[in-house]
Order: C-alpha cells, then sequence, then structure tokens
C-alpha cells in the first residue's frame, strides 16, 4: 500500500472514528461532570429553557448580533460554511457513494461550494487579523488559537487549490494536493474532540446548562 492509499483509506477511517468516539466521550465526560458538580441544575431542568436558548443561539436572534454585528454575522456565516461544504459538496459525495457503504445524496451547486468555501476563507482571515491587531483579544489569545483557526480554514484552501488546479505547476504542491487536502481534513476531525473545536456538540451541553441556570432565577438566555 502506497501513502496515497493509506491515506485515502485507513488513515481516514481512523480520522473517522477517533472524531465519533472521542466527541462522544467528550459529551459523557461533560454530562458526568456536570451531574457531579451542578445538580440544581437537573433539579430544575427543563426543555422550555433549553430549547429557547439553543433556537435564539443557533439563529442570529440574540443580544449579541446587536452587540457586535460584524463578528457574531460572520460567526454564523463561518459556521454554515465549515458544515455545508464538506457534506454537500458533489466530490465528498461521490467518494461516499464509491466506498463500501454506497451512501449518496443530493450535493449543493459546484459553483455554491465555491463561493462558500472562498467566504470561509476571508472569514477565516478576518478572524485572524482580529486577534492579531486587536490589543483586548490578543491579550486573551493562545498559540491554539491561532492554531485551531488555520486548522480549520487549510482544508477548504487546499480543497479549493485542487479542485481549481491553482497550484498545479508548483513542483511537489501540484504533485501531492490531493493528499495535502485529505492530510488537512483528517488532521481537523483529529483535533476536534481534543481542543475547542468541541465546541461543536459541547455548545448544546453548555448552552443548556446556562439556560436552566438563568431560567429558573426568572431570566432569559
Amino acid at each position: 500500500m502506497d501513502f496515497y492509499s493509506f491515506v485515502e483509506g485507513p488513515l481516514l477511517w481512523i480520522a473517522f472514528l477517533v472524531f465519533i468516539i472521542g466527541s462522544l466521550l467528550r459529551a459523557a465526560l461533560f454530562f458526568h461532570v456536570s451531574r457531579k458538580m451542578d445538580k440544581i441544575i437537573y433539579q430544575h431542568f427543563s426543555w422550555k429553557y433549553v430549547l429557547s436558548t439553543i433556537w435564539r443561539w443557533l439563529l442570529p436572534l440574540n443580544k449579541d448580533v446587536a452587540k457586535n454585528p460584524v463578528f457574531t454575522i460572520s460567526g454564523y456565516l463561518f459556521h454554515i460554511c465549515l458544515i455545508i461544504v464538506p457534506i454537500w459538496y458533489s466530490g465528498h459525495i461521490t467518494l461516499w457513494e464509491e466506498s463500501s457503504l454506497e451512501w449518496s445524496w443530493t450535493p449543493i451547486p459546484d459553483s455554491l461550494a465555491d463561493w462558500m468555501t472562498l467566504l470561509l476563507i476571508a472569514i477565516a482571515i478576518f478572524f485572524l487579523l482580529r486577534r492579531i491587531f486587536s490589543a483586548d483579544i490578543r491579550l486573551l489569545s493562545t498559540f491554539s488559537d491561532y492554531f485551531i483557526l488555520v486548522v480549520t480554514a487549510l482544508p477548504f484552501l487546499t480543497g479549493y487549490f485542487l479542485t481549481h488546479g491553482t497550484l498545479d505547476s508548483v513542483g511537489f504542491l501540484g504533485d501531492n494536493m490531493a493528499v495535502i487536502h485529505m492530510l488537512s481534513g483528517e488532521l481537523m476531525l483529529i483535533l476536534i474532540p481534543f481542543t475547542k473545536l468541541s465546541h461543536f456538540i459541547l455548545f448544546f451541553f453548555s448552552r443548556a446548562s446556562t439556560a436552566v441556570e438563568f431560567g429558573r432565577r426568572g431570566y432569559s438566555v
């Protein structure tokens, strides 16, 4: 088995397993710790509080939009592109169709995937510059914050280069862009359970906890 086959096959499945099992373990650990440390939340648990706050935060219906509209709306667009492009891009769906699972679903137009990819990259650059040049945010930022931002944007950047042949004439990069793209995506999957990227699932638990705590006090979140 050559390196390309390893990256395309076994390493991809390893990345998916680490992502799925690690994410489930992070969620289980959060639930276990909260059961011990925040018992009052479970005593006053209410789906009304939980669903209300998650709905407002999944859609731009919360107070942060009015306080910081540019950053907040950029964040929403970033996450929408982050979810939709990898799952509904036609090239990725074709790979699932050709796999042993033979899964298939309707893709988004390739032109839309291109524009969403470019939008995500532009927003990632905006977030990076914001961390670098905003004194308050730079003070709170760690190496991990910069690293995670780069790791998140890299699969989209390399994917765009791959599908458009942007760097085909650049020696090593042109010859190996497919491998680089797969490795960048697999790296992101593997890192999700162990970094702040795990907020994709822990968000729902943390918002639910906050909603119950504030809800029982008579405040909306």
